[in-house]
C-alpha cells in the first residue's frame, strides 16, 4: 500500500460545558462539546474537508484522574481519506476497503455517527510557573461509525499519548500532544502504527466559550 504523510490546519470553538462539583469545587463530571473545522489533502492531491462535533461525558473519580467517553458526529466532504484513532488512512473507492488513492475518484459528501472514544488521562505534573501541565493519557476507538460510508475504518485502534498545556497570557493557553497509535486492520488491508501530534492555542472568549487553533500531522499509515 502506498503511504502518505498527513497534515491538515484545524479551528475549534467550544459550544458550551456543564459541571457538577463537590464542595470544595472540584468538578465531579462535566459535558462538552465543540466544533472542529479541518482542510487537508494528506499527500494525495485532493483536499479532505472534514467537520468534527463531539459531546464528550468526563468524569474525575479521584483527583488528577478524569475518564471521557466521546460521541462524534462527523460531516466529510471529499471521500480519498477516512479518520482512524491517530490519523487518516488513504483508500481505493468509496464502497471499497481502505487502499491507495486514485486520482480519479469522485468527490462526495457523507455524514453520520463517528467512532466512539474512551480516554483516561491522569495529571502527572500541574503547570507551574516555568513548567507545563503533563497529562498522558490512552484511548480506544471502538468502531461504531459506518464504513461503508467512509466514517470509519471498522476497526478497534488503541492510542497512548500525553498531552502539554501551558498558560502563556491572560485567557491564552498553548498546547502540545504527541501520540502513538496501535491501528486495527480491515480484512485485506494492513495499515501501520502512526504517530501524531498537534500543537495549538487556545483563548477563553467568555466563560464558557472558548476558540482553539491548532496544527495537526502524522506519520504514514
Amino acid at each position: 500500500m502506498k503511504r502518505y504523510h498527513g497534515m491538515a490546519i484545524s479551528a475549534a470553538l467550544l459550544l458550551a460545558w456543564a459541571s457538577v462539583a463537590t464542595a470544595e469545587d472540584e468538578p465531579l463530571w462535566s459535558l462538552s462539546t465543540s466544533f472542529n473545522y479541518s482542510v487537508g489533502d494528506y499527500g494525495t492531491g485532493k483536499d479532505t474537508t472534514l467537520i468534527y462535533a463531539p459531546l464528550t461525558l468526563g468524569v474525575k473519580p479521584i483527583d488528577r484522574l478524569t475518564l471521557g467517553l466521546t460521541i462524534p458526529y462527523i460531516y466529510q466532504t471529499g471521500q480519498t481519506v477516512v479518520i482512524t484513532g491517530g490519523g487518516v488512512a488513504v483508500r481505493n473507492n468509496k464502497k471499497q476497503q481502505l487502499g491507495t488513492a486514485t486520482q480519479n475518484q469522485v468527490t462526495s459528501t457523507e455524514a453520520g455517527l463517528g467512532d466512539v472514544l474512551l480516554k483516561g488521562q491522569y495529571v502527572l505534573l500541574e503547570e507551574t510557573s516555568f513548567v507545563p501541565e503533563i497529562s498522558p493519557y490512552l484511548k480506544i476507538k471502538f468502531p461504531t461509525a459506518d464504513a461503508s460510508k467512509g466514517l470509519g475504518t471498522g476497526e478497534f485502534d488503541e492510542t497512548v499519548g500525553v498531552d502539554l498545556s501551558k498558560t502563556l497570557f491572560p485567557k491564552f493557553v498553548g498546547y502540545l500532544t504527541l501520540a502513538y497509535t496501535f491501528m486495527g486492520s480491515p480484512a485485506g488491508t494492513s495499515f501501520d502504527n502512526s504517530f501524531g501530534w498537534s500543537v495549538g492555542a487556545a483563548y477563553s472568549v467568555a466563560r464558557p466559550f472558548s476558540v482553539f487553533a491548532f496544527l495537526d500531522g502524522s506519520t504514514a499509515i
